[in-house]
């Protein structure tokens, strides 16, 4: 048996499994498919071809909205969070959860149990692996491959066509909070290549091109073209000289 609220918009040619809960002002478009146990919180617009698979939860509210609501004593599914789109032919895999204020641009993917928490944007034909964290704040550009097990903490910034290797972690607390510090998560510029394992230390800059190698830790900027071994990671070439 499912839930849809009656301000809901649901097109006649979306696919809706059994055991789903839709909220209030959530656009569901053409062709869309909602697999069994998904529940999706108000004010979502999910655009045509979109596939979201089983136990996913789309809009899930932020800290602030749920306090309001536990004020209200009401019913998550009767917010209306800030929106979520997530544009067409996307494809969310089972067991992940996207906070309400994400955009996604079309033809994304996610592995399973995906987390992105709130106002974060990704651009379009963007990869996001099983078990990646996006911990909100994050602005990810086009054709960018996050493998399985990347974390990306808040304000981060990545460009375009850019690769993070599994289990790479960004960070953006230098000083663990033992001290006053704003958080400052790393940059990457367009092209930049991380390989697995690494760790880019807060407020890290990796220029455009640049490539880490696998398990290093980054603590200094790296310039155009060059390539970052070990740990502390140190240049050792220049990239396509």
């Amino acid at each position: 048996m499912n839930y849809i609220h009656p301000e809901a918009k649901l097109n006649n040619n979306a696919h809706i499994s059994d055991l789903v809960s839709i909220g209030k002002g959530v656009t569901i478009e053409k062709d869309v498919f909602i697999s069994r146990g998904v529940i999706i919180y108000g004010n979502a617009l999910i655009e045509e071809g979109t596939f979201i698979g089983e136990n996913c939860i789309i809009g899930h509210p932020q800290r602030n909205e749920l306090k309001k609501l536990i004020k209200k004593k009401d019913s998550a599914l009767n917010l209306r969070n800030p929106l979520v789109e997530i544009k067409q032919n996307c494809t969310i895999r089972s067991g992940s959860i996207i906070y309400s204020e994400v955009k996604m641009g079309a033809n994304c993917q996610t592995g399973h149990h995906v987390m992105i928490r709130e106002k974060t944007t990704i651009g379009n034909n963007t990869l996001v692996g099983t078990n990646t964290v996006i911990d909100g704040n994050v602005i990810i550009g086009e054709n960018v491959s996050i493998q399985t097990g990347v974390y990306i903490p808040l304000y981060s910034k990545i460009g375009n066509h850019v690769f993070m290797g599994p289990f790479c972690k960004l960070t953006n607390d230098k000083y663990m909070m033992r001290k006053k510090f704003d958080l400052i998560g790393p940059t990457l510029e367009d092209y930049v290549s991380v390989g697995a394992n690494s760790v880019i230390l807060p407020g890290i800059k990796l220029k455009k091109n640049s490539i880490i190698g696998a398990g290093s830790v980054v603590t200094k900027d790296a310039e155009e073209n060059q390539v970052l071994i070990g740990n502390p990671a140190k240049p050792i070439k220049r990239f396509l000289e």
